[in-house]
């Protein structure tokens, strides 16, 4: 079973190729999807709330435990930050 593994289409692996998408396929991705990243400013506030709350709540879904509790502090500083960035605006 092992002769047959194709590392390349496994996933998070980061030895795959990855797909080329060109300039023009690029622009027509993000006309389709409707984004323009030069008009960001009205909808990074948006953006940043909808990451803050999904931050939160993978914080709450992921058990305390002492091998991941410098990466919880660490995603809990971030949370507490953006929030404070967001007051400011």
């Amino acid at each position: 079973m092992g002769i047959f593994r194709r590392p390349e289409l496994e996933k998070d692996n980061p030895v795959a190729p990855q797909l080329y998408i060109g300039p023009r396929r690029r622009r027509k991705l993000l006309q389709d999807a409707g984004h323009d990243p030069s008009s960001t400013g009205g909808h990074l506030a948006g953006a940043l709330q909808t990451l803050i709350q999904a931050a939160k709540r993978f914080s709450e879904s992921v058990p305390i435990s002492k091998s991941n509790q410098k990466e919880r502090a660490a995603l809990l500083k971030a949370i507490e930050e953006a929030n404070r960035l967001l007051l400011k605006d």
